[in-house]
């Protein structure tokens, strides 16, 4: 089966923040660069996306996180869709 995958409106908006903040740190071509791999990284949720683990964010057993380097991707199966909720980077403590 093949999903469908929808970035919902947080998501695109966390895609575009972490766009503008590489680009700050760095350059356009390395922002670019990594954006393309993060929705790469999204692209392969639309053949198995519960083989990722359960959400340590979300109690709902249909929200997974997809981990790609140090950025969490958590989404949502619904029926034959898989809506990507947010993407966030996660720190070392």
């Amino acid at each position: 089966m093949i999903f469908k995958i929808v970035i919902e409106d947080e998501a695109f908006s966390d895609l575009q923040n972490i766009y503008n903040y590489i680009v700050e740190q760095d350059t356009k071509n390395k922002a670019k660069n990594f954006l393309s791999e993060l929705q790469t990284a999204i692209s392969t949720l639309n053949t198995m996306p519960n083989r990722c683990r359960n959400s340590y964010y979300n109690d709902d057993l249909n929200v997974k996180d997809l981990i790609y380097k140090s950025y969490t991707i958590v989404f949502k199966v619904i029926d034959e869709s898989v809506h990507v909720l947010s993407v966030f980077r996660q720190r070392e403590y």
